[in-house]
Parts: C-alpha cells; sequence; structure tokens
C-alpha cells in the first residue's frame, strides 16, 4: 500500500517537471508493522539475525520471517506468558541457535496445540538453546510439534538430558497426532473387554512405560469432547491402569473432583453467587482376575456422577460449613458402597472441599 503511494506522489511530481527517485530497502529489512530492527551477522557463510532482548524473540513470525536464521547474542529473560513461535498451519522452518545463552522464565501454560517455545517446526534446526527456570505443562518445551526437525544440544531447567535425547522414541518426540494414534490402537483393540491384566500389557506395548503414559494423559486432559470414547479413556480407563502399573499389582488408586457453580440467573451477564470444588480419591484392589476393563471403569464413573449428583443438589450452607468433611466423607462411602461389584473393594478419602469466597477466589474449608 505505502508503495502504491509513493508512485503516486511521483507522478505528480514529474507532471510538474520534477524527478522522484524510489530506494526499496533491502528484503531482509522490510517489516510488515513496527518492531525491532534486528543486527545480522555471519556464521559459516550463512546470515543470521542477532537477538538480544524479549521483544526480538517476539519478532520472530511477526515482523521478521519463520524461515529466518537466528541467533542468540546474550541471555534474554521472559517476563510474561509466552506465545509460542510457530504454529502447525505455519511452522518455523529456519535455524534458531541458542549459542549457549540461556532463556529465563519460559512460561507457557495455556493448553494448545503448539504449546512449547517453538510452538511447531518442520525442516528446521533448533540446537543449543538452554532453557532455565521454564514453567510449562507441555512435556516437549523447546519444540512442541517437530516434524523432519534437528534438535540438539538443548536443555531444560538444568536436566542432564536434552530434548534431543529423549526424542529417541520418548514422549518428547510425540505430537497431538502420534498420541490420538496411541488412543486409536487402544480403542480398536477393543479395550473395554479386555481383562485387567491384559490391557496392562496392551497399554506398555503402546507407551512402553508407566511415566511416559503419565505425561501423554496430562496433556490430552480435557483435549477430546466431552462423552466420546476417546474422553472416557483418558478420564477413567487410562489413569487406572497408570496407577496399577505402578503399583505392579491388581490394585490402584484414582483421583477424582466433582464441582457446582451456581449464577444468579440474569439473562445479560450472569454473576456466579456460589461454588464448591471437591475432590477425593477412591484406593481399590481386584480379587477378580476377569474384571473387565468396562467393569472397573463403570464403577469408576458410577461413583463420579453420583458424587455429581449429591453436590447439585447438597444444602450449600452445609457444604460451606465445617461439618462438610465428615458429611461429604460419609456419603462418599456410602455411594461407593451403592456401586461396589464382586471381586472389588474400594475405600474412599476427601481430599479437599474449596468454597468461592466474596472476593472471588477459591478457599479450602476442608482440610482446615
Amino acid at each position: 500500500m505505502k508503495k502504491t503511494i509513493a508512485v503516486v506522489i511521483c507522478f505528480g511530481v514529474l507532471m510538474l517537471g520534477s524527478g522522484c527517485g524510489i530506494q526499496t530497502p533491502p528484503q531482509a529489512s522490510i517489516q510488515e508493522s513496527a518492531g525491532p530492527v534486528l543486527e545480522t551477522t555471519a556464521v559459516d557463510n550463512e546470515e543470521y539475525y542477532l537477538l538480544t532482548t524479549e521483544e526480538d524473540l517476539q519478532a520472530i513470525g511477526k515482523q521478521y520471517p519463520l524461515s529466518g536464521n537466528y541467533i542468540l547474542n546474550n541471555d534474554i529473560t521472559l517476563s510474561d506468558e509466552w506465545t509460542p513461535i510457530g504454529s502447525p498451519d505455519e511452522p518455523f522452518t529456519g535455524i534458531f541457535d541458542g549459542n549457549g545463552y540461556i532463556i529465563y522464565n519460559l512460561t507457557v501454560t495455556k493448553k494448545t496445540d503448539h504449546m512449547g517455545f517453538f510452538g511447531a517446526a518442520e525442516g528446521a534446526v533448533v540446537k543449543n538453546v538452554i532453557l532455565k527456570n521454564a514453567d510449562f505443562v507441555s512435556f516437549f518445551p523447546v519444540v512442541y510439534y517437530a516434524k523432519d526437525t534437528e534438535i540438539t544440544g538443548c536443555s531444560i531447567n538444568d536436566e542432564s538430558s536434552t530434548q534431543s535425547d529423549s526424542q529417541e522414541g520418548g514422549p518428547l518426540g510425540y505430537s497431538f497426532d502420534d498420541e490420538e494414534e496411541m488412543i486409536g490402537q487402544l480403542i480398536s483393540a477393543d479395550y473395554q473387554n479386555l481383562t485387567l491384566s491384559d490391557f496392562r500389557a496392551l497399554t506398555l506395548d503402546v507407551f512402553n512405560d508407566a511415566n511416559t503414559l503419565d505425561l501423554v494423559l496430562s496433556d490430552l486432559e480435557d483435549y477430546f469432547e466431552d462423552e466420546s470414547t476417546e474422553a472416557r479413556i483418558i478420564a477413567y480407563s487410562l489413569p487406572a491402569t497408570c496407577s496399577e502399573l505402578l503399583s505392579d499389582d491388581n490394585s490402584g488408586m484414582f483421583t477424582d473432583h466433582v464441582e457446582i457453580e451456581r449464577t444468579a440467573g440474569r439473562i445479560i451477564l450472569d454473576t456466579l453467587e456460589f461454588g464448591c470444588n471437591m475432590e477425593y480419591m477412591l484406593s481399590y484392589a481386584v480379587s477378580d482376575e476377569n474384571l473387565t476393563v468396562s467393569e472397573r471403569d463403570h464403577v469408576l464413573e458410577n461413583i463420579h456422577n453420583r458424587m455429581q449428583e449429591y453436590m447439585d443438589h447438597a444444602d450449600e450452607k452445609l457444604l460451606a460449613s465445617a461439618e462438610a468433611g465428615d458429611t461429604v466423607e460419609e456419603q462418599l462411602q456410602s455411594i461407593i458402597n451403592e456401586n461396589l461389584v464382586e471381586g472389588m473393594s474400594i475405600s474412599g478419602t476427601l481430599i479437599n472441599i474449596s468454597i468461592l469466597d466474596a472476593s472471588g477466589e477459591y478457599r479450602t474449608i476442608f482440610p482446615e
């Protein structure tokens, strides 16, 4: 748009008998919008942009191309929630060299399909990136989704292993597509009709170990649509089986929560007037070797639904009182007893009750 205006102005000047010269800046310095002007340096006969500030890092993919080459020139401390560089639709395709310098305070806590320092990279090189004091929900925080990408010499929070080390068959190499395929393998195997022992064996074949499974579960939480088969296997089947794998027998622990929020019911703007979150743990043991995944999960899901029903109809003053802990624990055990099946024993423990206070924050009332 600016070039068009310049041509029109020059044409007008020429009509008056004057000259007009238009100089086009070098391609590397053209920016889509105002932003930092990056100096360049040559490394191995390649031109690199020098990065020295948080603003410089944020300019990648905005003012500067995702296909460019970049190199850190000093340590950089980040101040806010980080917006990952690149996405599955527009991945980073250049070279990024951390050059041995440190990036402090990377914070990526919003769950998306590209939640790392680099959200997505394809055909790229990412090397020598050192992250310290990083806070992240992903288990591959350097490059979340990597396709045909070389990742070397990177470390996170002083861990001895690097992302490139872990990508050799480890969880850091998994994308959402990989994880969905794993879940699909379990579903296609008619997992619900397997015995618990057979399902544990199948789960190990797919995930290699319980720690990897735990990381995948954290990654896929709230990822699938509610009530879908995928959501149910993430909510019930795999967490219970992961616990059984860690205990190495037919016993496990299952942590669950229920909640209620009541608004004032105004048509235009609802006002939250009451809120209660409740977390509990079920410790169980299975004596029947023929108990299926479906039968176990059905018990866990029924307890959840009955606890939620209890919450929906409970007296709000009681939930907010000092007696709430004892009353809810009694109710939990009563619901457990109603839903027991032969060959499975369960005990329940109330972990936490939190109530929305006048300031709009949740306050723990149990345990005191």
